[in-house]
């Protein structure tokens, strides 16, 4: 009989997509002819609390979801009610972000936490399987432990199996000693141990490298004699069961339509391979770097698409390797599919490969920017400088690919100037995307900081400042199973440097959110060309002729009007128009008429009415109103009510939490009339 296993993805667990290492699991697992089922209790937890708190709470730190189940199972201990205390400053903002007061925290807690897991002891029959399998990563934990405690009480038999990131190295050693109803532990990377496991489970024998297991009370682990490394051997993630459970618990959800989809090109970092950056602690032990074949991502992704009905993907690789910028993404775009990508990027990247990247599918990158300092940049050996980041910032802008990305400061090393500088330069970025915030450095675990902190001037005082409050038994040991911990450094920041910092980097968020987002714009006659800076307060113009001006429209050139995009035409066969379209979004329809001959273009209205439906949709994922309404603010530009409509969506719908009733009564704003207007482009 085939072993059958039930692997669990416990809260805090993101519901908006499928876990990959459930997905991966269950695809490894069938393959060896043993039955899966992939239990996703988060999402029934999540449509419990409401998705929008549940999306807060998963992305908050100080362990503040964990802290929700904690009391199950280690008691309310003195530590653990004095939580809400200790770490009041943070409570706050978590209620601030879930627009809940205290006591509804408190009350799930104490009421909603303990019904859910009794209801998921009791609703999954796990009495028919053989394996219970748990997959823990960030705040996920206690959650999984807990469960997987009340399985063990209920069904003795059902042996206990737990991997993921919260169990890797002497983590996943500290908690399987702590937790006696744990069975067995892979405290690394699964693909070649697991099939081994159950080798071993189906004919006995010794139990295999790689498993952390018990002989006579006695804790046993060998390491495993190798790394995986053969993806060939294993087909694309299973992801069945999420949307099967998705679909019962709610038919109508948005997230069944075009849903996002997790994918793994690579394992290990190319880049911290020979120059781990000081601050990261990915990887764990599995920096190594190895990837797939251009043919089977290819593969992967067509499969994907066309079982879940999807175009969107989310890529998992610390960093996209750079053969697949062409391999992949270039493929895509002379393919002119319409794949939507988001991924994790090098800044180092040329203005070719951003094309490449746009052309192909990218939509948003994480580029891991960090600082504009060239001291922190070298302190993080993050292989990059400044203008580096600038580069990829503004053309990731001009190709239309969103950026995420933040500040970090804090490091071992920094200077007072480096902060004077980034201030500096800040003020002359602000027509480029803004940080999603400046955030303070967090040591973690397997970074060099952590690895070799007296080589950076590092001293460990303790682990995370939350971790006693959570795990409050005496038996635990904190520095253990801490994936973060607290420290000190010789490194002193003015603290007023640190706040203009904070407050310039608002700012320029600020601006971004505002009825009129800065700009760097020129434009050009026969003989000159002038400078429009809109990134200070006081907007100036400067104006260059000669050499400076042909330099500059050389380096700056895109067609502005539809006349000098025919010119274009009869020289290339494409053309990028770069920021007009942003700053006037209904030069597409205009395009569409003079360029394509295309006479049937929606009108401005038309195009505002068609957008509520999908702006009411997008708000059940989560999604925040400002961050679609935004893009609207020059549909109506050159038109009558121009100023008005901006007026409206900056007030109403351009701030970030915005009212969805609003959108109801748009289309009841609306005013225009043709007039014709300058548009101006990207400097």
């Amino acid at each position: 009989m085939p072993l059958k296993f039930a692997l669990i993805n416990m809260p805090f667990g993101f519901h908006i997509y499928p876990s990959i290492q459930l997905g991966t699991l269950s695809t490894l697992l069938k393959s060896k002819d043993c039955e899966v089922k992939c239990h996703y209790l988060n999402l029934y937890f999540a449509h419990q609390l409401g998705l929008p708190v549940y999306n807060q709470l998963c992305e908050k730190r100080f362990l503040v979801g964990e802290w929700l189940f904690s009391h199950i199972l280690f008691g309310e201990n003195p530590k653990n009610l004095d939580y809400p205390n200790n770490f009041a400053p943070h409570i706050q903002d978590v209620c601030q972000s879930i627009e809940r007061p205290l006591d509804y925290l408190l009350d799930v807690k104490t009421k909603m936490v303990p019904e859910f897991l009794e209801w998921c002891r009791d609703a999954g029959n796990w009495g028919d399987f053989d394996i219970v399998g748990f997959s823990s990563t960030f705040n996920q934990n206690i959650a999984s432990l807990t469960l997987a405690k009340m399985i063990k009480e209920k069904f003795p038999h059902i042996k206990i199996l737990f991997g993921g990131s919260n169990f890797e190295s002497e983590m996943g050693l500290e908690y399987f000693r702590i937790s006696p109803w744990i069975d067995y532990v892979i405290p690394g990377e699964a693909e070649d141990i697991l099939p081994n496991l159950v080798h071993y489970l189906e004919k006995r024998g010794p139990v295999p490298k790689g498993v952390v297991h018990r002989c006579e009370g006695e804790v046993l682990y060998e390491e495993p004699d190798a790394m995986f490394g053969n993806f060939t051997e294993y087909a694309a993630p299973d992801y069945q069961d999420f949307f099967d459970q998705l679909r019962e618990i709610d038919p109508e959800s948005s997230l069944l339509e075009n849903p996002v989809i997790l994918y793994e090109t690579a394992r290990g970092c190319w880049w911290g391979e020979k120059h781990h950056c000081t601050f990261c602690g990915l990887n764990a032990n599995t920096m190594k770097f190895r990837s797939k074949s251009m043919e089977q991502v290819h593969s992967d992704l067509a499969e994907l698409s066309q079982k879940h009905d999807s175009f969107r993907f989310r890529l998992v690789d610390n960093i996209l390797e750079m053969k697949y910028i062409d391999g992949v993404f270039g493929d895509l775009a002379e393919k002119s599919f319409d794949l939507q990508f988001f991924i994790e990027v090098k800044s180092n990247l040329t203005k070719k490969q951003i094309k490449t990247l746009a052309h192909g599918g990218a939509k948003v990158i994480q580029p891991g920017i960090e600082s504009f300092s060239l001291n922190q940049l070298q302190e993080m050996d993050k292989g990059v400088r400044p203008l580096q980041n600038i580069l990829c910032m503004k053309w990731s802008m001009y190709y239309g690919i969103e950026v995420n990305w933040n500040i970090l400061i804090g490091f071992p090393g920094e200077t007072n100037e480096d902060y004077r500088q980034q201030i500096d330069l800040i003020k002359l970025l602000f027509h480029l995307p803004p940080p999603e915030c400046v955030g303070d450095l967090w040591l973690e675990r397997f970074s060099p900081y952590f690895m070799r902190p007296e080589e950076y001037g590092v001293t460990i005082t303790a682990p995370g400042e939350a971790y006693p409050y959570v795990y409050d038994d005496p038996n635990i040991d904190h520095l253990k199973i801490a994936y973060d911990f607290e420290f000190e450094s010789s490194t002193e920041i003015d603290p007023k440097l640190k706040q203009e910092l904070y407050d310039i980097a608002a700012e320029w968020k600020r601006r971004h959110q505002s009825e009129q987002l800065p700009f760097l714009i020129f434009t050009k006659s026969m003989d000159f060309v002038k400078v429009y800076d809109d990134r200070s307060l006081q907007s100036t113009q400067i104006r260059l002729e000669g050499a400076a001006a042909t330099a500059f429209v050389y380096c700056n050139e895109t067609p502005r009007t539809i006349n000098q995009i025919k010119e274009h035409l009869t020289k290339v066969d494409g053309v990028m128009i770069g920021r007009s379209v942003y700053h006037s979004p209904y030069m597409l329809a205009d395009i569409e008429k003079e360029i394509f001959k295309n006479t049937d273009v929606a009108s401005r209205q038309e195009v505002i009415k068609k957008l509520v439906p999908y702006v009411k949709k997008e708000l059940k994922k989560g999604t925040r109103m400002n961050q679609i309404m935004r893009h609207t603010l020059g549909l109506f530009h050159g038109q009558t009510g121009s100023s008005f409509w901006k007026r409206y969506l900056s007030e109403n719908m351009c701030v970030r939490d915005a009212d969805v009733k609003k959108i109801d009564h748009i289309m009841d704003k609306i005013k225009y009339n043709n007039v014709d207007t300058r548009v101006g482009q990207s400097a």
